[in-house]
């Protein structure tokens, strides 16, 4: 079972998407904050991967954070709106490659659930049988 991390400042969104992920498969802690998934990604068992909602900072500045930490951790944004300006300073973090920092935005609310699972399934696949994948973008 891969252990995911959801971030969402909403907790009854937070919860809902939760509940979806573990009737498919997926252990999932919650963080309802930043510090709390930082305290979250640093303790045992290891995330498998982060599912970034609402965060109170710029999400580059959170990126950049688990990244300092848990470098190889895949990062996935789910987002209602990624403007210019934050896609290029997520850019200038690798938020929309998967090849080396492991990340991708999805800009779309609500999420997909169908998408949404297939997509941390290719990811943790793909990270886990030590594969790279060219640059994705959503």
């Amino acid at each position: 079972m891969k252990n995911l991390l959801l971030l969402e400042e909403d907790q009854e969104g937070r919860e809902a998407l939760a509940k979806v992920l573990r009737k498919r498969g997926f252990t999932v802690r919650q963080a309802r904050d930043e510090a709390t998934a930082l305290a979250i990604l640093a303790a045992s068992p290891p995330m498998d991967m982060v599912l970034a909602g609402a965060t109170e900072r710029d999400r580059s500045e959170f990126l950049a954070d688990v990244r300092e930490r848990k470098p190889q951790v895949p990062v996935i944004f789910l987002s209602d709106y990624c403007g210019p300006e934050a896609r290029l300073r997520g850019l200038a973090f690798g938020a929309f490659t998967m090849s080396r920092s492991l990340n991708f935005y999805i800009n779309m609310r609500p999420v997909g659930l169908h998408e949404l699972e297939r997509l941390i399934r290719i990811v943790l696949g793909r990270r886990h049988a030590g594969r790279g994948m060219e640059l994705i973008a959503a």
